[in-house]
């Protein structure tokens, strides 16, 4: 019965720690995505003045 005892421990500890685990990967990946939504919009904003731009020069010529 202590085996058994023990060996429920054992797991329920390692449920932990990979609990642990992924709460962290989860935390890194949503700073990585917002990270890339803000990369997102600034390329979205200078390919906006970009294009703005080769519309005034083509409405100019």
């Amino acid at each position: 019965m202590a085996r058994l005892d023990s060996a429920v421990e054992d797991s329920s500890s390692r449920g932990y720690k990979d609990r642990d685990l992924l709460q962290t990967e989860l935390a890194v990946l949503r700073q990585t995505y917002t990270l890339l939504q803000s990369e997102a919009r600034l390329v979205s904003d200078r390919l906006d003045t970009v294009i703005g731009r080769m519309h005034s020069v083509t409405e100019g010529a």
